[in-house]
């Protein structure tokens, strides 16, 4: 299966922990784009099973986001990781999974390959699921979570990526109204999306993209060395917004 990752020089430590969760699985071929040409030097010469893209590689193929201005390094980001994305599935013909650096895997990745052939997916990606204050966290953030969007190579994921990617460029921002629906970072615009495109589909399963941001709501177990939520093993966790301090002080 083909991982497609991202990161920059300061948030190489959270990569690395992505690495470390999926380095031993033979199975795994792990594309990153590289935001820096430290991270880049870092990575090729520490890491020899990656295979590198620069911004440079999507900015040939992309000339208008590099010239496009940027308030903050999030914005750049959601428009350059769909740009990435898009540009990967055109060079591999294959499916890529498009996930965020701050996730571990906790089981084997290729079990998300099971999910989205069960479900015949051009497109796959899964709700937050809040478990608090839910309508208001719809609202500010939006019904489906970004961080990990599976993209088969067909004619439905193109077309799918075209229209994503026309609405991030021409407007994106990490603002949030106190009242009302926002239009946050990539995220919002998947609920339209869902709607216009043929094949695009809903993960239900409670071990996919569980959060800060739902873990609240769900009962978890643990056997044979193996974590489980709501009975489904926990495929992987997406540690966002989590930081440490001396590792062991935590905090959201």
């Amino acid at each position: 299966m083909n991982i497609a990752a991202y990161t920059s020089k300061y948030y190489l430590p959270t990569f690395l922990s992505l690495y470390d969760s999926i380095k031993n699985d033979k199975t795994v071929k792990l594309f990153v784009l590289c935001y820096d040409e430290e991270v880049k030097k870092f990575l090729k010469k520490k890491i020899k099973t990656c295979s590198l893209i620069t911004t440079k590689d999507i900015e040939f193929k992309n000339p208008e986001i590099k010239n496009k201005k940027y308030n903050n390094f999030n914005e750049m980001h959601g428009v350059y990781r769909l740009a990435y994305a898009e540009y990967l599935l055109k060079k591999i013909k294959k499916p890529i999974h498009l996930i965020d650096s701050d996730i571990f895997f906790f089981d084997k990745p290729n079990l998300l390959n099971d999910l989205v052939r069960k479900i015949k997916a051009s497109v796959a990606f899964a709700k937050h699921n809040y478990f608090f204050n839910k309508k208001i966290m719809e609202n500010k953030y939006g019904i489906y979570n970004a961080g990990y969007i599976y993209f088969n190579y067909d004619q439905n994921s193109l077309n799918f990526l075209k229209k994503y990617r026309k609405l991030c460029f021409n407007f994106i921002s990490w603002e949030t109204k106190k009242h009302g629906k926002s239009n946050f970072a990539d995220q919002t615009y998947l609920e339209k999306l869902i709607k216009i495109n043929k094949n695009v589909k809903i993960i239900n399963h409670s071990g996919v993209n569980t959060a800060p941001w739902n873990i609240g709501g769900f009962n978890l177990s643990q056997k044979n060395n193996k974590f489980y939520v709501n009975g489904e093993k926990l495929i992987f966790y997406h540690f966002s917004g989590i930081r440490t301090l001396f590792n062991k002080l935590f905090f959201f």
